[in-house]
């Protein structure tokens, strides 16, 4: 017997995601929601390919929206992100998605949860993973959000309609500033003996970043290649986890480990360089500010996650920052990021006040697609608390 609740399988930007409203949720108690969640995305698979349900066996393929009409008067939705891992049965709901936040407009004007205004709806979205608003502009024809346009991203194959994101006063997600640690580079002592330099920068999501030359990485490979390299894995997730340290999210590297694996992120920055892309594509030098790669949840991720574009853009923007250092930006507010899928470029408006950074907004054009509505269907010992995987754990 399989329990249905109501859902929609969505793409927002280069990332897929369940998207849920939030009144269809609310009879289910936490850890009830978090298997019906589970169940619908396919984990825990030990093999990583989340072949029963509808994940896709990397992070930008296994994640989960909750959207509802917001009380406040500042937002007319809520957005509240979850982050599930493929092989566990956990999920993360410590930070947002830049991505999947592109999705929660067009969502909200199909589901009604807003008036649908041609040409233009502007959604106003309260993320409630970190206390953070967006505006979304999303085009709309017939009453419903447009799909078909000319917008193209790199790492999605098809064009789209273009939705303008506005992210307003990004940063510091987790409640504190723009540079946490109160540095905008410091060094860190890893396990192995070895010290690194990092900046820690929290605008949109936390985010470590390391210059790749520092840890012996080639950001010019793709993401398998990087992925094979498991020396290299190991010693980002070690920086990642103490980055973690810092940050209060967990009291040791070993419990951010198990206990923050999607928060902070940490990506490998890069002065420009000539790249071909997981398309064959050569991006040339002229066509970059800084070249990077973001790892997500184990795995370097395959375009670059929005949140971490962001916040590139807002640490590019900061004297003293690894990102500052190795970027070549050409003009003031703008950074184009070259990733594995080929190149995304984003507004930051970022002050200096007297000794604080502080993010005013940043800016940037995503597409997405309601690609299945209907129901997820449910085994019922998941709903009853007795999933498959319960007696193992």
């Amino acid at each position: 017997m399989q329990h249905r609740v109501p859902a929609v399988f969505m793409r927002g930007g280069t990332s897929r995601a369940i998207c849920f409203r939030e009144d269809d949720l609310a009879d289910y108690d936490g850890p009830t929601r978090e298997r019906i969640i589970l169940a619908a995305l396919g984990s825990p698979d030990m093999h990583g390919r989340q072949v029963d349900g509808l994940g896709g066996g990397i992070s930008s393929l296994s994640k989960v929206a909750i959207i509802g009409k917001s009380r406040r008067a500042d937002s007319d939705v809520t957005f509240t992100f979850g982050q599930v891992d493929v092989r566990t049965p956990t999920i993360d709901w410590s930070s947002t998605c830049g991505n999947i936040s592109a999705a929660v407009g067009p969502f909200a004007v199909d589901e009604g949860l807003v008036p649908a205004l041609e040409p233009l709806t502007r959604v106003r979205v309260l993320a409630t993973n970190t206390g953070k608003r967006y505006i979304a502009q999303v085009p709309v024809c017939d009453g419903q959000a447009e799909v078909e346009g000319a917008y193209t991203i790199d790492g999605v194959p098809a064009p789209g309609a273009c939705i303008r994101l506005e992210y307003l006063e990004p940063g510091g997600s987790l409640g504190g500033g723009l540079l946490p640690t109160g540095r905008p580079r410091q060094e860190l002592g890893l396990s192995d003996g070895r010290r690194v330099s990092v900046s820690v920068v929290d605008a949109a999501i936390p985010t470590i970043f390391v210059r790749a030359e520092e840890v012996g990485a080639d950001v010019r490979r793709l993401a398998p290649e990087l992925d094979g390299d498991q020396s290299l894995q190991a010693r980002l997730e070690d920086i990642r986890c103490r980055g973690a340290v810092l940050l209060g999210l967990a009291a040791s590297p070993e419990d951010a480990h198990t206990k923050s694996p999607a928060a902070p992120k940490i990506a490998l920055v890069a002065p420009p360089v000539r790249y071909r892309t997981s398309g064959g594509q050569d991006i040339e030098v002229g066509r970059m500010d800084v070249l990077a790669r973001a790892i997500s949840m184990g795995n370097t991720h395959r375009t670059f996650p929005a949140t971490v574009s962001m916040c590139t853009a807002v640490a590019a923007a900061v004297d003293g920052t690894v990102v500052h250092q190795v970027s070549q930006v050409a003009s003031a507010g703008r950074l184009r990021i070259g990733h594995p899928a080929g190149v995304m470029e984003l507004g930051a408006e970022v002050q200096c006040c007297g000794s604080e950074w502080r993010a005013e907004r940043i800016i940037t054009q995503r597409t997405a697609r309601r690609i299945m509505e209907g129901s997820v269907l449910v085994p019922q010992r998941y709903v009853n608390g007795t999933p498959w995987f319960a007696d193992k754990e």
